[in-house]
């Protein structure tokens, strides 16, 4: 139980809190921005808010609530009786009106933001009746957390590294968080430079850039780097909007463990990539790209939505997975030739529409193992097709690609291809829908359970030797070859088996004779197959070489039966007869039913004999 005496104080206490409060609200305009209840702090900052109050942040920023004893935790802080109101004098956090922003969209307020941010202190920026004007950096080292989305807006960006707006360069700390702003970089034109990056993390750890808007800056949205030192790491770019980048909306020069997830982002420079996954040249071996995650984005591009390009030999861009993401763009995913390569990229579950009349979803040239492409769907109009190179066995199963083009899919140099559970649809090329390129030999591919629908002039195009590759358990309906086998195939083995199904009215295969060896007699002439019966067929269509074998045989009875004229049943022949023959004679059977051996001599006679 309170004492007298302590009650005292705290009713003194509360009545000063009251005249506080009433001196406030006879201050200029510019101090309203800064009188906030707790409850209104939580309605704007939302779960992101709580997350940005690393190491007691929350606590520093709340205090302790001025309510009754029996009050419960739950009315301390989100009911509107006994909250107090913020403390500027507050030491956990600082804000920038404090330090003499006005947020008048003339002033220059980077004196006062520098200011701010020097104290180390997280800092609160209020949304004012107009912007935060800078003109310079301003450099962080604790997070920095907007009231209501205010505007804070570079002025004369040049694209040079002084125009940076806020730099967060060598942090160590559990937790620096950028949320609740609106950056604007102010680009509209001009190529003067690219550095003038709206946020720039180098060499810094546990950073996260989360529910804002970042627009037109002159370089990038945010650039992730390491100023050849070490790598960015653990990075978070969740939830903004990025939006008209003269560069990139995220550009990771070197970083690792990043996460790019659930931003609406809009590039309509086709300049860079709108994701960049790019390391400095360094033999140091200080830039890389691994681990990183573009996921459940929303995008519009007018180049690349995901570039992938590694000038960097000491190391390779590695576990990328890109899954979840919607949008259309010239190219998704892009990865062509450079010194170095990348490695292990998985694209899932990913929508593609296209923006221009060559989009292409997948362009990967230099993804030389782990490439995993699976479960997307590519409805872009475009031409060009997905182009897969020098990769060593990449999987691309159960995609969708239902699109008027020319080619769907291509693999050249590729080895043991697991291309499987697809479905392609109205493809029109005489280089075929599904290509296997050369000029290199290439083996061990794996093309089964497919589906290919209008298909008009080549289905499944074979370029190059392809070898110990096996075709089985497919649908290609084509009006033209199903599957060609070109003369520079010639010697291949591909082993196309009796469960695949050749649908519309194309030929099977065309240039079966460069096969090595042919595996199912459809592949010559279409609707022939192999199968089993237990007697000669009276019913149904039958194409010559067609050939049934007896699934019930007993001795002297045929082994088979073999088509030898079109017809409805046809016209049948038997194969051979059960145990008839042996290395020096033949049993034949009487009419009624005795059985005799016919032998030959070394004289050439022959004998007949009783079995």
């Amino acid at each position: 139980m309170m004492k007298d005496s302590e009650l005292h104080d705290v009713n003194l206490q509360d009545i000063d809190n009251q005249r506080q409060l009433e001196l406030a609200e006879k201050e200029e305009d510019g101090l309203q921005a800064r009188k906030m209840t707790r409850r209104s702090l939580l309605a704007v900052l939302g779960t992101a808010g709580l997350t940005a109050a690393a190491g007691g942040m929350v606590m520093s920023l709340l205090g302790t609530p001025a309510a009754a004893a029996s009050s419960s935790v739950t009315e301390n802080v989100y009911a509107q009786q006994g909250l107090a109101l913020l403390e500027t004098c507050d030491p956990g956090w600082v804000n920038v009106l404090d330090y003499n922003a006005v947020g008048d969209g003339t002033t220059d307020d980077t004196d006062a933001f520098r200011s701010a941010a020097a104290t180390g202190k997280p800092m609160i920026v209020p949304k004012t009746s107009s912007f935060y004007k800078l003109s310079g950096s301003v450099s962080l080292t604790a997070s920095m957390i907007g009231i209501g989305m205010p505007e804070i807006r570079m002025d004369g960006s040049d694209g040079s590294d002084q125009k940076r707006m806020l730099l967060i360069h060598n942090y160590q700390g559990g937790g620096l968080h950028v949320t609740g702003l609106y950056l604007n970089g102010g680009y509209t034109a001009g190529t003067a430079d690219e550095q003038s990056h709206l946020v720039r993390i180098a060499n810094s750890v546990n950073v996260c850039i989360h529910n804002n808007v970042l627009l037109a800056p002159y370089g990038d949205c945010i650039y992730i780097g390491s100023d050849y030192i070490a790598p960015s790491e653990n990075v978070h770019i969740l939830d903004n909007v990025l939006s008209n980048p003269r560069r990139c909306a995220v550009a990771v020069v070197s970083g690792r463990k990043v996460w790019i997830e659930g931003n609406v982002i809009k590039d309509s420079f086709p300049y860079v990539a709108t994701i960049d996954l790019e390391p400095n040249s360094s033999s140091t071996g200080s830039d890389v790209v691994e681990d990183i995650w573009i996921t459940k984005n929303e995008y519009y591009s007018e180049i690349y939505f995901i570039n992938s390009y590694n000038p960097n030999t000491a190391s390779p861009n590695k576990r990328i997975t890109i899954t979840g993401n919607k949008g259309q763009a010239r190219y998704f995913f892009r990865c062509n030739s450079a010194p170095a390569i990348t490695v292990q990229v998985t694209i899932k579950d990913n929508d593609f529409y296209g923006s221009v009349s060559d989009a292409r979803m997948i362009q990967s040239s230099n993804v030389t193992k782990g490439l995993e492409i699976s479960g997307n769907r590519d409805y872009a109009t475009g031409a060009s097709g997905w182009n897969i190179a020098n990769s060593a066995a990449p999987v691309v199963a159960g995609n969708r690609i239902e699109s008027a083009r020319a080619i769907a899919v291509s693999f050249t140099n590729c080895t043991s291809v697991q291309f499987t559970n697809n479905l392609i649809k109205d493809i029109n090329s005489s280089n075929g829908a599904v290509r296997f390129a050369g000029p290199q030999a290439t083996g061990r591919h794996l093309i089964t359970g497919n589906q290919l629908v209008n298909i008009g002039s080549v289905g499944y195009w074979f370029g190059s030797v392809v070898t110990e590759t096996l075709f089985d358990g497919n649908v290609t309906e084509c009006a033209g070859k199903c599957v060609q086998i070109d003369s520079a195939a010639a010697g291949s083995d591909l082993r196309i088996t009796t469960g695949n199904v050749f649908a519309g009215t194309g030929t099977p295969v065309f240039g079966g004779a460069n096969l090595k060896v042919w595996t199912s007699p459809e592949i010559q002439t279409k609707d022939t197959i192999a199968g089993w019966a237990s007697a000669l067929p009276v019913s149904g269509s039958w194409k010559r070489g067609s050939i049934l074998w007896n699934v019930q045989p007993s001795a002297l009875s045929p082994v088979g039966w073999v088509c030898v004229s079109d017809g409805s049943p046809g016209v049948w022949e038997p194969i051979g007869s059960a145990g008839a023959l042996s290395a020096s004679s033949l049993k034949l059977k009487s009419p009624i039913g005795s059985v005799f051996i016919v032998t030959v001599t070394d004289a050439g006679q022959l004998t007949v004999t009783p079995a």
